[in-house]
């Protein structure tokens, strides 16, 4: 990695809590601070729930907007004077319009960088939006994506140029979620998912499936990471089916690597996803999964070589992949080695990291070049 001394990035997120682009952001200002870049934050709406994830030299601003508040991009614009970064990093949707307007009557003008990390509900993008995307991407310096899905969807659902679009996979500790030794086969069978409890994750649908494992004789514990405003729904979809002592809910979880090794099965049943962290974080740790085949999660998975896809929102599918698992612990070993191949092949964290220094130091250096064209005198001048 060439040297970055001298960059400041100014993070700017809708939220600061406790989700996978969140929690990815933490690992990326950590490591490149490490190697002389600073970093700034700005959460637009609520409180630094994630504060502590971050290091000490990483300052952090919650400007507490309100919907639709119009004063956001002035406040934001102040703190961009006040901060003087030499690139703004905006993060998914919510953060975009309030800081492209911030940005366009700050001089000199901060390179900004745009990055798509997944919708926060199912379904397409509202034709308004898609509208505002192709706006913005006309006065922003860079965007990216996570996924080379969620490249084809700018492309082919928004209108967004594809050579406007680089696409920089997540990665994972593969240090810090590694597989834990071989263990004896057990009873009953554990699978469980690690995500925050909304509509987007769809642990109802994983619910479901267990439940038809229930009634066909395959003895399974669900467990559920994470916490959210679904968790009375799911509390009360389980007793409903009757299968509420085999439904646990653990809450925020702290060390996520211990959870999931104590599962025997991964499954990620979300009805919308970019490339997401927790199925990266399954895979490292050798854990057999199953997700929905949205988004970027079948090349991550290699189209099923590195796991089993199901389609979304369909219990009974999820339910005979499971069935097949829980009969074939075989089946399990081999998926399980395989998700840990790709990912320490594929998404380590040194390459991702790699792949932000690289962005960051070029969008500085085509701003730096593009200001100094534009204070040089123009021929015939004196």
């Amino acid at each position: 990695m060439s040297a970055i001394a001298g960059i400041h990035v100014l993070h700017v997120v809708p939220t600061l809590t406790v989700g996978g682009m969140e929690l990815a952001m933490s690992r990326v200002t950590r490591a490149l601070a490490n190697n002389g870049m600073r970093h700034s934050i700005c959460c637009l709406k609520g409180e630094a729930a994630i504060r502590s994830r971050f290091d000490a030299s990483v300052g952090i601003y919650c400007l507490r907007g309100r919907p639709n508040d119009p004063m956001l991009p002035l406040r934001l614009r102040r703190l961009i004077r006040r901060l003087r970064p030499t690139v703004i990093h905006a993060r998914n949707w919510g953060a975009w319009p309030d800081v492209a307007l911030a940005r366009l009557t700050t001089r000199p003008r901060v390179p900004l960088v745009f990055s798509f990390h997944g919708m926060d509900r199912p379904g397409p993008m509202p034709p308004r939006r898609r509208l505002a995307c192709r706006a913005l991407a006309g006065i922003t310096t860079h965007l990216f994506t996570v996924s080379e899905a969620s490249k084809r969807m700018l492309v082919e659902d928004v209108g967004l140029p594809a050579r406007r679009i680089d696409v920089i996979p997540n990665g994972v500790d593969t240090g810090r979620f590694s597989p834990s030794p071989p263990r004896p086969e057990r009873r009953p069978l554990v699978v469980g998912t690690v995500g925050s409890l909304t509509l987007v994750k769809n642990q109802g649908v994983l619910i479901r499936a267990c439940a038809r494992l229930v009634a066909a004789a395959i003895d399974v514990i669900v467990r559920l990471a994470g916490r959210g405003p679904e968790k009375k729904e799911l509390s009360d979809l389980a007793r409903s089916l009757r299968i509420h002592d085999r439904v646990r809910f653990a809450g925020h979880v702290e060390d996520v690597p211990a959870f999931l090794r104590d599962l025997d099965v991964f499954v990620l049943p979300s009805a919308a996803e970019a490339h997401p962290n927790a199925l990266l974080e399954a895979m490292s740790c050798g854990l057999p999964c199953v997700a929905s085949a949205v988004g970027g999660v079948p090349e991550m998975l290699e189209g099923g070589r590195c796991g089993v896809l199901v389609a979304p929102n369909d219990p009974a599918g999820l339910a005979d992949a499971l069935a097949q698992l829980a009969r074939c612990p075989q089946r399990r070993f081999e998926l399980a080695r395989a998700a840990s191949r790709r990912v320490c092949r594929q998404y380590g964290m040194d390459r991702m990291i790699g792949r932000y220094a690289d962005l960051y130091r070029m969008v500085s250096r085509a701003e730096g070049r593009a200001a100094a064209a534009s204070r040089a005198p123009k021929a015939g001048e004196a």
